[in-house]
């Protein structure tokens, strides 16, 4: 068979399939996440079959998805995903090291919000966050006796009295004061939606036989040298520019401080796997992966000093040295 109708047809199908499972998910609650990893067949056919085959079965499932759903949802799944599809495929078949794939995944899926939010505004005609909010003021209209008997229970356990419209306006109030932080909230979804689909397509790649460069295990990753320090110089700039009130530093200071936190937490949570693994090595790995991430949601600011003080000592360097 003509290897270029191969191609199509596998990326057809491949289509054909991920449409089907995105539709039968969505209406399973716990199996639902694995949604979040929907791209990693169009980046496996990418690596393949060549760039264009991933493109043309991300856009074949938009289509479908457009037909048997709606057009918006398939131009979105599209939008979000293609540039992850052609940055991923490209990267892993160049053999990019860790740092390079991570950088190009995330850019790649920031790239992409930034331009479905957009596409979205230019559709409708607002912005993202005035499209939510609009819809939750009509679903408290369209449902006011529901919300009203709501209040009468809330009111009963509150010391001033509410109605549905003013709790409302005090939801979309809370709302409004997340705005500041939405730019870090997208860089931190896209550095984990990007590593996420990275990792299962090369997990994917290796077990169809197909060759590709061995990366660092998470227990050894670390920042490059100079990263705390240039995060730092950073940080305190943009901290200089909002105490001067200069137009959105506020807002940069925010989106770097969250990134900062989350990147060195990461690193910490690499320190403490390397660790775990030492002394905790008889325990399953699930289970030590288990506790490791419990731990990280309920201390991050633990795991966030732990990977400064790793990027300032190079801890696991010492204690290598130590046990040599």
């Amino acid at each position: 068979m003509n290897p270029k109708l191969k191609a199509v047809l596998e990326s057809v199908l491949i289509a054909t399939i991920s449409t089907v499972l995105l539709i039968i998910l969505a209406f399973l609650p716990i199996l639902n996440i694995i949604i979040f990893v929907w791209p990693v067949p169009f980046i496996v056919i990418g690596v393949r079959r060549g760039l264009w085959a991933g493109v043309l079965s991300l856009v074949l499932a938009g289509l479908l998805l457009g037909i048997v759903i709606h057009p918006l949802l398939g131009i979105g799944m599209v939008i979000l995903n293609i540039f992850l599809v052609l940055g991923l495929s490209w990267a892993i078949t160049r053999k990019l090291d860790l740092f390079e794939n991570i950088i190009l995944s995330a850019g790649t899926v920031l790239f992409s919000i930034v331009s479905f939010i957009k596409v979205f505004s230019w559709a409708t005609g607002k912005t993202v966050f005035d499209y939510v909010i609009d819809r939750i003021g009509a679903f408290i209209s369209g449902n006011i006796n529901y919300f009203s008997r709501f209040m009468d229970i809330y009111n009963q356990f509150s010391e001033q009295s509410v109605t549905a419209e003013e709790f409302a306006n005090q939801v979309i109030g809370q709302l409004e004061l997340f705005i500041p932080f939405v730019p870090a909230l997208l860089i931190i979804f896209s550095l984990l939606y990007g590593t996420v689909n990275l990792v299962v397509s090369r997990t994917v790649l290796k077990k169809l036989a197909y060759k590709i460069s061995d990366l660092p295990a998470f227990s050894d990753w670390v920042l490059p040298k100079g990263a705390g320090l240039g995060f730092l110089v950073i940080l305190f700039i943009a901290f200089a520019g909002s105490l001067l009130k200069l137009k959105n530093f506020e807002i940069v200071f925010y989106t770097l401080q969250s990134l900062f936190s989350f990147v060195f937490a990461v690193q910490g949570l690499s320190v403490a796997t390397f660790f775990m693994k030492i002394k905790m090595g008889r325990l399953p790995g699930v289970v030590r992966n288990i506790i490791l991430a419990l731990l990280f949601v309920l201390i991050p600011v633990v795991f966030m000093s732990v990977g400064i003080i790793e990027q300032i000592f190079d801890i696991r360097k010492i204690y290598r040295r130590i046990k040599m």
